[in-house]
C-alpha cells in the first residue's frame, strides 16, 4: 500500500513539474541574450568579424597575450648575419656590446635524451631585455615542450638572461648553420619561419598572407609591430596545427579496409575541413615586424 502511495506521489510530482514547465514557457519568445554578472553581454560584431578573417585578438582581450612590456627596439632597423663568429651559452647572464657582439644571430639548443639508459636533461629559458626591462625575446628551448632554434636581432645594450636544466645555447653570428626548411627571401610565395624577429620588406615581401599552418608546442601568438606604434596580436591557435590532421584520401582509404568506424570517418572530416577552411588572412607592410615566440614553424602563403 506505502509502494502505491509512493508511486502516485512520485507521478504527481512529475506532472505537477511537466505543468509549470509549459504554464512558465506559454509566453516564450525565443532564448534571452547572453549574461555575465548579472548583466546582458552585447556581441562586438566587428571584434568578431576582424577575428574571424585574421584571428586578430581584440584589444579588450590584448592584457591576456601581454604578460610583459615589448621592447620598444623591436622597431628598429633589422641587423645582418656576420663573421663574428659563434658563442656558448650557459646558465647565467650576457651583456650585448660586452659579452656577446651586436647582430643577427641563429640561436639553437642542445638536445636532450630521454632514453632510461642516459636521461641527459637539457632545457633554457630565455629573455631578453633592453635598457629599460622592457621584453624584445622570451622563450622555452627543449624538445617536444619547448623550442629548439630562432632567429633573433642581438642589440647593443640588450641583456640575455638564461636559466634552466644545464642549459647548452649555441649562438651562431654568420647564419650558416640555421635550419635548412626555414625559407625566408624577397618574392616567395610561400614563406617558413620559426620563432624569432622578422621584419617586412627585409625576410618577406610586403603583401596580404594567408596562415597556412602553425606547429609548436602549444598554441602561440604573432606580434605583429607596425610603424604607427601599433602591436596587433595574432592568435596561432591549435586549429591551425596540421598534427593529426587526415588526407581525404587517406580516410576513406581507413573507412575502407575497416580500420576505423563510420563515426571516425566523420570526427576525421570535420578536423580536416577546420583545419582547411576558414584560414585568417594578414597584411604585412614594409617595415613591420613580427616577434614570434614559441613556434616551430610558421607557415605563410601571399595570396
Amino acid at each position: 500500500m506505502r509502494l502505491n502511495r509512493f508511486k502516485l506521489s512520485v507521478k504527481l510530482t512529475g506532472l505537477s513539474g511537466v505543468l509549470m514547465l509549459l504554464s512558465g514557457c506559454a509566453g516564450f519568445t525565443g532564448l534571452r541574450s547572453p549574461h555575465y554578472d548579472g548583466g546582458p553581454i552585447e556581441p562586438d560584431e566587428e571584434a568578431i568579424e576582424r577575428y574571424s578573417e585574421s584571428a586578430q585578438v581584440d584589444e579588450a582581450f590584448e592584457g591576456i597575450y601581454r604578460r610583459y612590456p615589448l621592447s620598444s627596439r623591436l622597431r628598429e632597423d633589422v641587423l645582418d648575419f656576420s663573421d663574428a663568429g659563434s658563442f656558448e651559452l650557459n646558465e647565467g647572464e650576457y651583456s650585448v656590446g660586452e659579452d656577446l657582439p651586436e647582430g643577427r644571430v641563429y640561436i639553437q639548443s642542445e638536445s636532450s635524451d630521454f632514453r632510461p639508459e642516459f636521461w641527459i636533461i637539457h632545457t633554457a629559458h630565455v629573455v631578453i631585455r633592453d635598457e629599460t626591462d622592457s621584453v624584445a625575446f622570451d622563450q622555452h628551448f627543449q624538445n617536444e615542450t619547448g623550442v629548439m632554434q630562432a632567429y633573433v636581432d642581438l642589440r647593443e645594450g640588450y641583456t640575455v638572461e638564461v636559466s634552466g636544466n644545464d642549459p647548452i645555447l649555441y649562438v651562431d653570428y654568420s647564419g650558416e648553420t640555421g635550419s635548412n626548411w626555414v625559407n625566408t627571401g624577397l618574392g616567395e610565395e610561400q614563406i617558413t619561419l620559426t620563432s624569432g624577429h622578422y621584419s617586412v620588406g627585409t625576410h618577406l615581401s610586403p603583401g596580404q598572407y594567408t596562415i597556412e599552418s602553425a606547429t609548436g608546442p602549444r598554441a602561440s601568438e604573432l606580434y605583429l609591430l607596425s610603424e604607427n606604434d601599433e602591436v596587433a596580436i595574432i592568435e596561432l591557435h591549435s586549429r591551425m596545427n596540421p598534427a593529426g590532421v587526415i588526407s581525404a584520401e587517406d580516410n576513406q582509404s581507413l573507412l575502407e579496409r575497416g580500420q576505423i568506424t563510420p563515426e571516425i570517418y566523420e570526427m576525421n572530416e570535420m578536423q580536416r575541413q577546420r583545419f582547411e577552411e576558414d584560414k585568417p588572412v594578414i597584411d604585412l607592410n614594409e617595415g613591420d615586424v613580427l616577434y614570434l615566440p614559441m613556434v616551430d614553424q610558421l607557415l605563410l602563403e601571399e595570396k
